[in-house]
């Protein structure tokens, strides 16, 4: 599912399960920030990261996500997937 929140766009997946919802927005310096959220609500887990582009910041937030799994004990995902996914909706 996707939607507009804001100024951005909000892109709900779910994989075996586990749900990831990809929150994308412009920022003020003219590039993208891109916010992960492990689940809704207010105890969600969210990793954030800035780039130039929308798949540059996407980027960014995978390898966070990934370097901080264990210690934030975050869902492992297949950021290679993600990353298609979006794509093929034109997310990114």
């Amino acid at each position: 599912m996707q939607y507009r929140s804001g100024a951005g766009k909000v892109f709900e997946l779910e994989s075996a399960g586990k749900m990831l919802d990809v929150h994308v927005t412009s920022d003020d310096a003219g590039g993208w920030l891109v916010a992960a959220h492990d689940r809704r609500g207010t105890d969600a887990v969210v990793i954030s990261e800035s780039g130039a582009t929308r798949g540059e910041a996407l980027d960014k937030v995978s390898r966070t996500w990934v370097a901080q799994m264990s210690e934030r004990n975050l869902n492992a995902f297949d950021w290679a997937a993600v990353t298609s996914t979006l794509l093929a909706i034109r997310a990114i």
